[in-house]
């Protein structure tokens, strides 16, 4: 239960994070841990885990990134959808200007300095990704959020502004399905050089990882109520 409790960890780091930087700073706070995290999940990728329930090992950085559909659904409910698609784009090109910057340092001649600490290897394997996978994943990020927040405007809409816990549930559980589906499709069928069949596709990287994000998108909808309600009630 070793991954399990430290992914719990995560999460729950994730939410204090996340209630704390609205408190103190509001949806500035919001837009900062945005960037932040969608640049540390795209690292945590790299390392795989194995969970009690999953017969196969399980990519990190899924419990983190998950958390960012729950920043949408806060931002789109309490400062509208222009405002949460800001936010969308400064974690997009956050995460742009952080990657060309690291690979522009690995690109620097190496120093023989036997005195000094030099870990250009190990830059360069980790700040050196896969141009498909960096290509799937900007894509799949860029549509996927503007996806959930649409889908927390319009079910706001029809809904007169009731039922939060549904629409933010709703939002969550669908843009997270979309996201595995279209990350997926494009890094293992549409960019591979060797395609996987759709059956493969489907067990290994889609339905398993889909319900491991849906247990994640149940427990953010307590957080997102939580945070409107406070906000609400501080005006």
């Amino acid at each position: 239960m070793i991954a399990e409790s430290i992914s719990i960890l995560s999460l729950l780091i994730c939410f204090i994070t996340i209630f704390f930087a609205f408190r103190q700073h509001g949806k500035l706070g919001l837009f900062v841990y945005s960037a932040i995290i969608v640049i540390v999940s795209n690292l945590q990728v790299l390392r795989l885990t194995q969970y009690c329930f999953f017969t196969s090992p399980v990519a990190l950085g899924t419990v983190a990134f998950s958390t960012t559909f729950a920043v949408d659904n806060i931002l789109t409910e309490l400062y509208g959808s222009k405002i949460a698609k800001q936010n969308v784009w400064m974690s997009f090109f956050g995460y742009l200007f952080f990657i060309c910057l690291m690979r522009l340092t690995t690109m620097h001649p190496i120093v023989c300095e036997t005195h000094c600490i030099n870990l250009h290897d190990e830059m360069r394997k980790l700040f050196s990704p896969s141009f498909i996978i960096f290509i799937s994943s900007l894509i799949s990020y860029v549509v996927c959020q503007m996806f959930d927040i649409f889908i927390i405007s319009f079910l706001k809409k029809i809904a007169k502004g009731k039922y939060l816990s549904a629409r933010s549930f709703v939002a969550m559980s669908s843009s997270a399905f979309l996201d595995n589906v279209i990350f997926s499709a494009l890094a293992w069928i549409v960019f591979a050089e060797h395609p996987i069949d759709f059956s493969t596709l489907w067990s290994s990287y889609i339905f398993m990882n889909y319900l491991f994000r849906l247990v994640i998108a149940v427990l953010c909808v307590p957080l997102v109520k939580s945070i409107v309600r406070f906000h609400l009630r501080c005006k």
